[in-house]
């Protein structure tokens, strides 16, 4: 290699931008494979300072040395080595990379390496990694990086690593290895009969909603286990593999059917259903598929039929949800039948049943149930506005009759509901147009109502279904609209409505439509409903087609550039269904004053008529550039569309917009640097030659910043500027914060030198001060020493910000000045700045460095120890030791506690903890239980769950409530309960907060060893009234949400504990509704009533407990019920009667024929609530009758 060679390449590498810098080292390294001179210049470049070296390193792309990679992971400058890390996947063979590997493994960087070799497939260097963890014991990293090896590895080590694995190791399972980790958890849930460990809970929780994406088979056999054990699964998981398999898991709840399924749990799967499945939805809970309306809607044609077989077949469940298919039901017998019990149950408290599911029956059950509204419904005789509105449903003569007196009313509101409810009876009936005649009459004949009452009429007619205009309607429609333009109170409401009814009738007669829309836009002034072509089919566009452009063009030679343009954007793509249409739009654009119409209407031509928007867009922009619409042009660049190049001639517009340097241009680089980099990359130079100041624009400067560093020269030394955005009155320094390593040595010493004359200004604001500090720091390849020497500033804030960023430095020039500052007070501030100084310094040299330490100060003892608990090294574990022996302030004992934690499994480590559990301090004690778990062998387990076992034997309150508050989600195993039973003798506490805390840890810690603890652990309070509700409150929840080890536990206390004294009878309800299915409460509330347990509150806490079961379960609980001997409890079979008739079922014959038994019960607590039991007054009165 020649000195002028290397010469030649400097003055290059300096003389471009970075990326041109990397592209060139890039090729030299391809080409020192075969070169020696090259190979030459690459170990000169690899010999010079930081900057050079990095350079060189980036050559390494092609190149591929593994060994000048794996030399450079030990450089100085935190750049090239982790540029090196990066490098290492790619350049080093595996023994390098190994090599390599490990020196990260000791620098805590191993993650980000062995994901790269993941990367890039080489499984034998991380599984050679493995192998070596393995032999040296090594655990903390072990767990976390088998999930990352090779298959074979995997399954070589995932035992050991089980037995300590970590929050990391799961989710890396999860995502890496999906089928291993549903094979573990199916293993562990395999290896108990009933529930499992409250960590195993955990991990399935998490769990099975994962393998439900990746593994549906292994996540499908996990919720068979958890539903044959009764254990309430995942809502999540039960939802995706609804949405993955909807057939299999219908088969699957119905041989283990949970009680409870999330709602609309089969809504998004519909289309994959088969008949079968579909008929076992309806007959279970229809309303899991969700409304029927939206069902019919999704469901392919063939099952609708099977919907409807299935609904009919079991409409007592859900009697309303089907009223939808009433009108699909073929049999004459089967309809009626279905009718007569959705009649029923469809029905309010008052007998009415909205419109809005009367119009989806029959014509003829239609005219029933108006009928039934009108005459007999006794709560719809005071309210006539609501009774009229059921006259739509009869035939019209029938109508007419019933609502012939409203017509006439002299209130313009009583005329307008039954002028609403006539005109809307035709669209009702579309296939009888006979009714169409008489209805239009009807508006004519009125054509000089009040506008409120002309605005119904016109809404009503809106309504009708377009197929139903025909072109002999359109003379009486004329009529109608010429009426309405005549008035003079037409509202806006009104006349909207006329629009719209206008373009309802469109397709009946374009030609008519057409020049009515003219009119109204003439006589108006202006289209209130632009949106014409979405009320248009594609048929309907091209018959219309002539009569709308003869609309178009009317509209453009009168300059009605808004209506043409509503028009437009309604049609959207189909207005190439209207030949001509855009060269009216191209007309008006290229004729309008208003800038913010051409814009619109160029925009549309851009989307939706691509060819003459580009024909034309040179004159469009000539034109706007006359009129001095720059704003326009980038508006317009703007929003084209993403992906989509942008026109030449509007980027060059762009470029003479930017170039004015006026207020627009800086939105329009904004545009050419996001749509046109490489236009905005070639015109940048000549744009800072007209104007240096155009720097200040963001989006100049930045790019300047991180892609053409080679126009940032004259800017860096803060230099005083003039122009568009400068008035040369001070020296610029550009606010840069990051991403100097791009700049070369002597851009950073200029910038540097510029931050400096800054720092050094006395008379400057703080705030300035204290950025120009931070970014000296983040300075690569400047020299530090000015930042150093801020270390000693006399200003506070100043001193404090340069200790704080020195360890930012790159070559770790400001560790020596850190250390130093350790000695006096500023000793606080620097030890923080150390961590990142180490980070990446071999641990001896840290051990060294951290012994020198003065520990006088709590900051600077507490940063010390956490520093050694974070080395994985023996010396610093030894070095931790020695503190403990030490007096320690509270603060320092603490980060002494939390620095042991990568060293459980050493022995000294848990006399430590021990002593700290014992001691004084209730805080120090507390702090055990942030001790992680999940990395815990067996024996280890045992030993934290004893020093928590302590802590809840502690006098402080406050620490035993907050370990009890976290107990739930603490991943101690405890297998020998000695932790569970800690908590359970919590709940003899005199605290209220300990014992709610208490029982959430026993419920959820709690497994199938532990039910006759459970009970015991309840029986010891049970004289302590107060905590036993407070207990029982926290325990009890819905029945389908309880799991099996709580409810078993609760099922006992109702058999035994709660039978021994009749004050517990209401707690024995209470409990007795979740423990007991809904046939064995309602026998279970039957007996207390024969023992006379059932006293008023215990009364009024069954009543509660049967008001949340299912009400599917409501006639069966009555029925038992109302057989008792006991006053009380026939009571609440009139309880279950009434909740049975509720919204949605109804009063039926055989319920009014129970309540009529029950107003006659000969107890005065059972028949007099039933006297006081109202169904509709009707349906009473039809009863007697009958």
């Amino acid at each position: 290699m020649s000195e002028p060679a290397l010469s030649t390449l400097r003055a290059e590498l300096s003389s471009t931008f970075h990326d041109a810098r990397v592209r060139h080292m890039v090729a030299l390294g391809r080409k020192a494979r075969t070169d020696p001179e090259a190979q030459a210049l690459l170990d000169a470049l690899a010999r010079g300072d930081a900057f050079e070296r990095r350079l060189a390193l980036a050559a390494q792309f092609t190149r591929r040395d593994g060994e000048a990679v794996l030399k450079a992971t030990s450089d100085e400058s935190f750049r090239v080595r982790a540029l090196a890390f990066e490098l290492v996947s790619l350049a080093c063979d595996d023994a390098q990379a190994l090599e390599a590997l490990r020196m990260a493994h000791g620098m805590r960087r191993e993650q980000a390496v062995i994901h790269q070799l993941r990367k890039r497939k080489r499984h034998a260097v991380i599984d050679a990694f493995l192998d070596g963890l393995a032999e040296r014991g090594e655990h903390v990293t072990f767990a976390d990086t088998v999930p990352l090896a090779s298959e074979a590895a995997l399954r070589r080590h995932v035992a050991r690593a089980l037995e300590r694995p970590s929050y990391r190791f799961w989710a890396r399972l999860a995502r890496h290895a999906p089928s291993v980790l549903g094979q573990v958890l199916l293993e562990q849930l395999n290896a108990v009969s009933g529930e499992p460990d409250p960590v195993t809970r955990q991990h399935l929780g998490w769990g099975l909603a994962w393998l439900a994406e990746r593994t549906p088979d292994v996540a499908e056999t996990l919720l068979a286990l958890l539903l044959e054990r009764g254990i309430p699964p995942d809502e999540h998981a039960v939802r995706t593999l609804v949405k993955h398999r909807p057939v299999r898991m219908v088969a699957l709840l119905r041989r283990r059917s949970p009680a409870f399924l999330p709602h609309l749990l089969f809504a998004k799967s519909l289309a994959s259903l088969d008949a079968e499945s579909l008929t076992w939805i309806v007959q279970r809970d229809p309303t899991l598929l969700g409304r029927a309306e939206d069902v019919l809607k999704e469901l392919p044609e063939p099952l609708h039929a099977t919907l409807t077989e299935a609904w009919a077949a079991s409409v007592e469940r859900a009697p309303a949800w089907g009223t939808p298919l009433i009108a699909r039901i073929v049999d004459p017998a089967l309809r009626e039948g279905v009718y007569a019990r959705w009649t029923v149950g469809a029905r309010t408290r008052d007998g009415v049943i909205a419109p809005e599911y009367v119009r989806h029956l029959p014509v003829a059950l239609r005219e029933r149930e108006a009928r039934r509204h009108l005459d007999e419904v006794v709560a719809l005789g005071t309210r006539a506005e609501a009774r009229f509105s059921y006259a739509r449903f009869l035939p019209w003569d029938e109508a007419l009759g019933a609502l012939r007196g409203t017509l006439g009313h002299p209130d313009a509101a009583m005329r307008g509901v039954a002028l609403s409810a006539l005109l809307a009876l035709p669209g009702l009936r579309p296939d009888e147009p006979a009714w169409v005649a008489p209805a239009l009459a009807l508006v004519l004949a009125r054509k000089n109502e009040q506008d409120p009452v002309r605005g119904v009429m016109l809404q009503a007619l809106v309504e009708w279904p377009r197929r139903m205009w025909r072109a002999e309607h359109t003379e009486a429609l004329g009529r109608m609209l010429r009426d309405a333009l005549d008035a003079a109170d037409l509202s806006m409401g009104t006349a909207q409505s006329a629009e719209r009814l206008l373009v309802r009738a469109f397709s009946a007669d374009p030609a008519w439509a057409a020049q009515w829309l003219g009119t109204f836009l003439k006589e108006r002034g202006r289209i209130l409903d632009g949106g014409l072509g979405h009320r248009l089919t594609d048929d309907e566009v091209r018959r219309a087609a002539p009569y709308l452009l003869a609309l178009a063009k009317s509209w453009a030679e009168r300059e009605r550039g808004g209506p043409l343009l509503q028009l437009a954007a309604s049609l959207g793509k189909r207005a190439a269904l209207v030949p001509g249409l855009s060269d009216w739009l191209v007309s008006v654009r290229d004729t309008a004053p208003d800038n913010r119409l051409a814009l619109a209407l160029t925009a549309w031509l851009s989307r939706e008529d691509r060819s003459r928007f580009e024909s034309t867009l040179a004159a469009t922009l000539r034109r706007w550039r006359d009129r001095g619409w720059d704003e326009e042009v980038v508006a317009l660049a703007a929003a084209e569309k993403d992906g989509l190049p942008l026109h030449r001639e509007l980027v060059e517009e762009l470029e003479r917009v930017a170039l004015r340097l006026g207020k627009p241009s800086g939105n329009a680089l904004w545009v050419l640097r996001s749509r046109a980099v490489k236009d905005f990359d070639r015109m940048l130079p000549a744009l800072l030659k007209r104007d240096e100041s155009a720097i200040a624009i963001p989006v100049v400067r930045e790019f300047l910043h991180r892609r053409r560093q080679d126009l940032l020269g004259p800017y860096l030394n803060a230099p005083v500027i003039t122009g568009q955005f400068a008035t040369g009155a001070t020296h610029w320094i550009l606010p840069f914060d990051s991403g100097f390593f791009r700049w070369t040595v002597e851009q950073n010493r200029a910038y540097s030198r510029a931050l400096e004359r800054l720092c050094a200004d006395m008379e400057r604001d703080t705030p300035s001060v204290l950025a120009a500090v931070t970014r000296m720091a983040a300075l690569d390849w400047a020299p530090m020493d000015a930042l150093l020497a801020l270390a000693d500033d006399k200003r506070p804030a100043v001193q404090e910000r340069a200790l704080r960023v020195m360890a930012r430095c790159d070559q770790g020039q400001g560790v020596p000045t850190l250390l130093a500052a350790l000695e006096d007070s500023r000793a606080r501030i620097a030890i923080y700045g150390l961590r990142r100084a180490f980070n990446g310094m071999p641990v001896t040299r840290v051990l060294s460095l951290l012994a020198e330490v003065p520990l006088t100060k709590v900051t600077v003892a507490k940063e010390v120890v956490r520093l050694l608990g974070e080395l994985r090294s023996d010396a610093g574990y030894e070095r931790l030791l020695e503190l403990d022996a030490k007096p320690l302030h509270r603060d320092v004992r603490i980060a002494l506690l939390r620095a042991l934690w990568d060293h459980l499994d050493r022995e000294p480590t848990w006399a430590v903890f021990e002593r700290a559990v014992t001691g004084e301090d209730a805080i120090m004690a507390s702090r055990v239980g942030d001790i992680p778990a999940d990395r815990l062998t067996e024996a280890l387990d045992a030993r934290l769950s004893g020093l928590l076992a302590k802590v809840l034997a502690r006098p402080e309150p406050d620490a035993r409530i907050d370990l009890l508050r976290r107990a739930a989600w603490l991943s101690v195993k405890d297998r020998e309960r000695v932790f569970l039973s800690a908590c359970g003798a919590r709940l003899a506490s005199p605290y209220d907060d300990e014992v709610r805390a208490a029982m959430g840890a026993l419920v959820y810690r709690a497994d199938e060893r532990d039910v006759a603890l459970f009970e015991r652990m309840l029986e010891a309070v049970v004289r302590d009234r107060r905590a036993l509700s407070v207990a029982m409150d926290a325990l009890l929840q819905p029945r389908d949400r309880m799991r099996p080890v709580p409810l078993h536990a609760v099922q006992g206390m109702v058999t035994g504990l709660l039978t021994k004294d009749p004050c517990l009878a209401t707690l024995r309800v209470r409990c007795a509704a979740v423990a007991l299915a809904p046939p064995a409460f309602a026998s279970h509330l039957d007996t207390m009533g024969q023992e006379g347990w059932l006293h008023a509150d215990a009364l009024m806490a069954a009543q509660v407990a049967v008001s949340n079961l299912p009400v599917e379960t409501m006639d069966d609980v009555g029925r038992r019920l109302a057989r008792s001997s006991s006053p009380e409890a026939r009571r609440l079979a009139l309880h279950c009667l009434v909740r049975d008739a509720g919204d949605g079922r109804g009063w039926t014959e055989e319920r009014l024929e129970k309540l009529t038994a029950f107003q006659r019960d000969a107890a005065p607590l059972v028949a007099g609530a039933a006297q006081f039991v109202f169904p509709p007054r009707e349906m009473v009165k039809s009863s007697e009758e009958a």
